[in-house]
């Protein structure tokens, strides 16, 4: 999962573009893709680059809990499938919920998008 911040403005409040993963990955494919995705925003030509090539690295080396911000761009590998019925969407849209309640208060400032970087989600 690729969640972008978008901060707050005088006139509108911040919110979170999130892509879920195509999802049926292994950990080490999950991971993979994350480190892609990051290596390849480093190669964009914008003032971020130099912290997504660090965020490629550090993901590399691993990260605590399988989350790494850099930027304004959240990454992160998560597990679903567990309870029954739950697919990644499903397990997506918690996560989602729990990002967006521990960092604005409220439970829907992150919103699904197949444009956020590694965005192989379904609107």
């Amino acid at each position: 999962m690729q969640i972008r911040l978008h901060p707050p403005t005088a006139s509108k409040a911040g919110y979170g573009e999130a892509a879920v993963g195509k999802g049926g990955l292994t950990y080490q494919e999950a991971r993979h893709e994350v480190h892609v995705v990051l290596l390849a925003m480093a190669q964009l030509p914008m003032q971020t680059a130099a912290a997504y090539a660090k965020a490629a690295d550090l993901w590399s080396r691993g990260v605590p809990d399988d989350v790494l911000a850099a930027g304004l761009l959240v990454s992160r590998v998560y597990e679903y499938g567990r309870l029954p019925g739950e697919t990644a969407d499903r397990a997506a849209h918690v996560l989602m919920e729990e990002f967006s309640m521990n960092t604005t208060g409220e439970p829907h400032r992150v919103i699904l998008s197949a444009s956020s970087p590694g965005g192989h989600s379904k609107p």
